[in-house]
């Protein structure tokens, strides 16, 4: 696939595919299965309130951790608005969101014939040893190169340590793009395997660290597919809430990507909180 990705309509909440040989339905991750059906989680009404929007989700994170600085990007996917953005084509680095590259370009190259378990476990569980294995054994920089050539991606650029995949750049708005290629472009394989992977992140990481930060603590009655991903550096500290959400009978309809840049030494606990304040502001969004 070459050139520019041409966006399609979404193929709808479930998707049943044959993943090596076993028929798979992807679905979302349900935290709140009782949701009642007139509260189904919906962000419709962030269309008239982007400014605003912005404004919570951006003071939640910086009173709850000071000194941070933020890239939004949220937008219904269905329609393409985007219903709040703040710094969406700022650069801040991706720690375990470049997984989701590393992911696509590995069935890119080996088709069907993917090492399967370790994609799963590599998103599932963040495990770093999955993602050193497939960055190493794919070209480990030009992974990131060739995945943002297929995608588009103009803001994503390989690490300068060709070593620290961790330390990939990109964008908020290039992650929506990810989430959109995976939802509408990737081809069927695909698309089955990364987002059951993502619809089935454990809550407790593969390094011990508490996954459900931003996304899934921050909105508990939607359904979600997110990748999360933290990295601290001596100069900062990397913690990143991404995903899909949406009500139970279309839970791709709205990509959340929310990607901070917070003070050296600042702990998982609290810079994951403070993700999770800052999309705390979705939630009368998601509730009507």
């Amino acid at each position: 696939m070459n050139g520019k990705v041409r966006w399609l309509g979404l193929a709808g909440c479930a998707l049943a595919l044959s993943v090596s040989g076993h028929l798979v339905t992807v679905t979302a991750h349900a935290r709140n299965t009782e949701t009642a059906s007139g509260a189904e989680p919906t962000l419709r009404a962030a269309a008239q309130q982007g400014p605003a929007l912005v404004q919570q989700i951006r003071s939640a994170i910086e009173t709850a951790s000071p000194g941070t600085v933020s890239g939004i990007d949220v937008v219904d996917t269905e329609t393409g608005a985007e219903l709040a953005a703040l710094d969406a084509d700022r650069q801040f680095y991706t720690a375990s969101v470049v997984k989701l590259l590393i992911a696509i370009d590995a069935i890119e190259t080996s088709g069907e014939s993917v090492d399967a378990d370790r994609i799963r476990q590599m998103l599932s569980a963040s495990d770093d040893s999955a993602a050193d294995a497939l960055w190493e054994a794919d070209g480990g920089a030009d992974i990131v190169r060739r995945t943002a050539a297929l995608l588009g991606l103009d803001g994503t650029a390989p690490p300068d340590d060709p070593a620290q995949w961790g330390e990939t750049r990109t964008t908020p708005r290039d992650v929506v793009t990810i989430y959109r290629y995976l939802t509408t472009v990737a081809p069927p394989f695909e698309r089955a395997l990364i987002l059951d992977a993502l619809g089935s992140v454990s809550e407790i990481a593969a390094d011990g660290t508490d996954e459900f930060f931003g996304i899934p603590a921050a909105l508990p009655g939607a359904d979600w597919f997110v990748k999360p991903g933290w990295m601290t550096l001596d100069s900062s500290t990397t913690l990143n809430s991404t995903g899909l959400v949406g009500p139970p009978d279309d839970p791709q309809r709205y990509a959340v990507v929310v990607l901070t840049t917070q003070p050296a030494g600042t702990g998982w606990d609290a810079g994951g909180a403070a993700l999770t304040a800052g999309i705390s502001a979705l939630a009368a969004l998601v509730e009507s």
